[in-house]
């Protein structure tokens, strides 16, 4: 397919996308996970990955022009196919205020805006600003950069819980989801971090008290986080 010209790729990718579609899978993506099915075909992500695996990978010219496209499925195959290391931070910026739901938000957090230069400082960068899906891609980039295999350091993830603490109280559930997320990785990444997790749930009561938004981020946090079955899995964590 690379020999092929850019628009000819592009049309034959969206052409394999829709060709796996069905508009019960659609009406479930709304339905059942809440996803925003505005510009979807109704494709599972699992089909999805089997396209992918055809694809050389990356090829940033290609996720450029199924970005372009809008359609739901493509975006999310596009943050499969973008190189992380060549995007710059307006092509990032650009990407991030195109979001407009949270699966494609996750996704981009997941295969593109983790792994790409300074990931932490875009994810701060993300969280400070207003904007819905912006805010949320910050706090997802940043629940993926505490992730277990994730090698940021324990005093960089440690200056990111101010932030989540700022935001607990986010009234929009694609930010305060995304937020008790973060929480939560932080605190299992590892034994050393789960006090200070569990401290910044503690201040979110404190310094929130009476706010149901707040509360239940840090609520919830402290839940997993003190579940008998989590702490033999943290404790088994260097």
């Amino acid at each position: 397919m690379t020999s092929q010209p850019l628009k000819t790729r592009t049309q034959e990718l969206v052409r394999r996308i829709t060709q796996l579609s069905s508009p019960a899978f659609k009406a479930q993506m709304q339905k059942r996970f809440g996803i925003n099915t505005q510009f979807a075909v109704g494709t599972p992500v699992t089909a999805l990955r089997q396209i992918i695996k055809t694809l050389p990978r990356p090829d940033q010219e290609l996720a450029d022009a199924l970005w372009a496209t809008q359609i739901h499925e493509a975006r999310i195959m596009a943050s499969m196919l973008a190189d992380p290391l060549k995007m710059t931070r307006a092509q990032l910026d650009v990407w991030a205020k195109d979001l407009n739901s949270w699966d494609i938000c996750d996704a981009c957090a997941l295969n593109l805006f983790s792994r790409g230069n300074l990931p932490l400082k875009l994810a701060e960068h993300w969280i400070k600003k207003e904007q819905e899906f912006v805010r949320r891609a910050g706090f997802a980039t940043l629940a993926v950069l505490a992730m277990p295999r994730a090698k940021t350091s324990d005093k960089d993830l440690l200056k990111m819980l101010p932030l989540i603490k700022n935001h607990a109280a986010d009234p929009r559930p694609m930010v305060h989801k995304a937020v008790n997320w973060a929480l939560r990785n932080i605190g299992k990444k590892n034994p050393r971090l789960t006090p200070y997790a569990v401290k910044c749930a503690n201040e979110i009561l404190d310094l929130y008290e009476g706010n149901r938004t707040a509360v239940w981020v840090a609520k919830n946090a402290l839940w997993e986080l003190n579940s008998p079955q989590v702490k033999k899995m943290i404790a088994g964590r260097k």
